[in-house]
């Protein structure tokens, strides 16, 4: 390793893979160098921006060799912002580099007898932009107009939006409408410098299946003509459901903190997920792709095969979407979420469409697994889609001691998907690993993996 390597030195590497932030890695005397904007198979100038014991960071300065993958990418904003870094690679490369990506984080947090044909090829998707249901945006001021933005990568600067690429046509209509509406009758906007001002964010959700969308303002400060402009949001094309929250701390990561108030419309708007129909409320969660999460619950199904006698758990169950996918194949289906609005909403949505083989519970897993395992419940099929942080340690501990047979595993994170897995690697063997691209040009990657008891 070069223990001289300095910030602002100039190197030429090749690039070898691609990082789960979309950056290109190459080695320079076996010290990992992440750079922004370089693709596999390409030889880089680059200058060194940072110097860390384990790794530096590089600066693209030019390619010297270009990968024939390489394209022009069609939104060049969305790359300022961080989030679409893949679209500058055609998109069947994007989805061997997904593959790629899930192998490599196996590779290094996965201890366990792994045979690679167990990876399957990445699912894609066929519409690449304008797939996401839901956009959530921080609002400002640009002169008179009101508008809103994404964050450059790794700073505090907005840049503001004059297109939406990711947004579904429901979303981005709406999108369009209320920033005219709000920009008609000059609401108060908050202003993050001086930490004045009433709109902070705004949140769109809308399905094209049902052609049906849901205002939700947030709010640093009650602002009475504020909500009394986002009631008349309500008469905006597609718009059947109007709300607000407030949420004045500046600090907070989270956008919703709070009780989210209905102010106009209907409490939740009306979505579709393949034959099953479903109501959702602000807050609820649901997968961002719909058409995509449609393959995902197909693959989920697939590698389930169910006989109709089984019993079936699912975790980290949101609205119950993936068990009641499922639950006319299965015996019986029981969910369970922290959020007691999303199980709220499963129980609705079972109810909705009359499947009456699906019970939900809000609570803490672990002791509600050991509630199920005194009544003598005994799941065949256990389903978990935690979120990105992973499943926690309590419940990798519960599953190595269980019986249950097998699991099936949904995960949005290669790394702690690994890690997870390797965590009951003497319990379960891995029969199949198959990716899922559920946000075409980004890095991210959804996975769907079969386990089955030793």
């Amino acid at each position: 390793m070069n223990l001289n390597l300095q910030v602002n030195d100039n190197i030429l590497i090749s690039i070898k893979r691609i990082g789960i932030n979309g950056e290109g890695i190459g080695y320079y005397r076996r010290l990992a160098v992440f750079v922004e904007g370089a693709l596999p198979g390409e030889e880089a100038e680059v200058r060194i921006v940072e110097r860390k014991e384990g790794y530096a960071v590089g600066e693209l300065i030019r390619i010297k060799k270009k990968s024939r993958h390489r394209v022009l990418p069609q939104y060049p904003l969305m790359l300022e912002c961080g989030g679409c870094t893949l679209q500058i690679l055609d998109y069947p490369e994007q989805l061997k580099e997904k593959q790629n990506m899930l192998k490599e984080a196996f590779a290094r947090y996965y201890r366990g007898e792994l045979d690679v044909k167990v990876f399957s090829e990445t699912i894609g998707a066929r519409e690449t932009w304008g797939y996401r249901n839901k956009t959530q945006l921080p609002v400002r001021h640009d002169g008179e107009k009101v508008v809103v933005g994404m964050y450059q990568h790794g700073t505090n600067r907005l840049v503001y939006l004059d297109e939406y690429s990711l947004e579904n046509r429901i979303v981005a209509s709406v999108l369009k409408d209320l920033l005219d509406l709000l920009t008609k009758n000059n609401v108060s906007v908050y202003n993050p410098r001086i930490r004045r001002g009433a709109l902070r964010n705004i949140i769109i959700r809308g399905f094209e299946e049902t052609e049906e969308a849901q205002v939700t303002g947030v709010l640093a400060e009650r602002d009475g003509k504020v909500l009394k402009v986002l009631k008349e949001a309500l008469k905006i094309k597609y718009v059947k459901s109007v709300n607000y929250t407030l949420n004045p701390d500046p600090k907070t990561v989270e956008i919703i903190t709070g009780e989210v108030i209905n102010l106009a419309g209907e409490k939740k708007i009306k979505g579709k997920l393949g034959h099953l129909d479903f109501l959702i409320s602000p807050s609820a969660f649901f997968q961002l792709n719909t058409k995509q999460a449609l393959a995902l619950y197909e693959e989920v199904k697939k590698q389930a095969n169910l006989q109709g006698t089984e019993n079936v758990l699912d975790l980290y169950c949101g609205i119950g979407s993936i068990g009641l996918y499922l639950a006319d194949k299965a015996k019986e289906v029981r969910g369970i979420d922290n959020n007691p609005e999303n199980i709220k909403d499963a129980g609705e949505f079972a109810q909705l469409n009359g499947i009456k083989n699906a019970k939900f519970y809000a609570g803490e897993i672990l002791p509600l697994l050991q509630q199920f395992e005194k009544e003598g419940f005994v799941p065949d099929l256990v389903i978990v889609d935690p979120p990105r942080r992973g499943m926690e340690l309590d419940i990798l501990n519960y599953l190595r001691k269980s019986k249950i047979r097998r699991i099936i595993y949904v995960s949005c994170n290669p790394s702690t998907l690994a890690k997870n897995l390797d965590h009951i690697n003497r319990n379960y063997e891995i029969e199949a690993v198959v990716p899922v691209d559920l946000f075409p040009n980004t890095p991210h990657v959804e996975t769907v993996v079969l386990m089955s008891r030793l």
